[in-house]
């Protein structure tokens, strides 16, 4: 999902309030949730196992990659809570802007992609069972 953003670099430096590690190895991190704009404060440490962070991967050095998959795990309480996340809901909680989930059975789906193409809007896919999501979210409410 961050590779749709990294098209235009911009993007992801607008998310990031703190730009440079500091001795306080804080980051602030410019998120969105429900429509809102929230600042999320959080230090650098990164779950590891064996040496390696958990979760997302950076290429080389970008450390840019794992503090901001920790500030979305933070916005949504933890990283288990993110675990295949669908593409169009990433997309709204980092930019702030309108989402829109396509089924791959949508009428003139094809259509509507080159059209989105044309427009320069951000696209991404997911894969999953929504079905399958609603129930997992429900267990965590109970």
């Amino acid at each position: 999902m961050l590779s749709v953003l990294t098209e235009k670099p911009v993007r992801i430096e607008r998310l990031f309030e703190t730009t440079q590690r500091n001795k306080q190895a804080i980051w602030a991190v410019k998120l969105y949730k429900n429509g809102e704009t929230v600042e999320v404060v959080m230090d650098d440490y990164i779950p590891c196992l064996d040496g390696a962070p958990c979760f997302s991967k950076a290429n080389g050095n970008e450390l840019w990659v794992i503090i901001l998959e920790k500030a979305w795990a933070k916005l949504h309480g933890s990283y288990e809570r993110i675990e295949a996340g669908f593409a169009h809901e990433v997309m709204r909680d980092l930019t702030g802007g309108p989402s829109y989930d396509m089924d791959v059975d949508e009428d003139g789906l094809f259509d509507k992609l080159l059209e989105y193409d044309k427009k320069d809007y951000m696209m991404a896919a997911s894969a999953g069972s929504r079905k399958h999501r609603l129930r997992r979210w429900r267990s965590w409410d109970l």
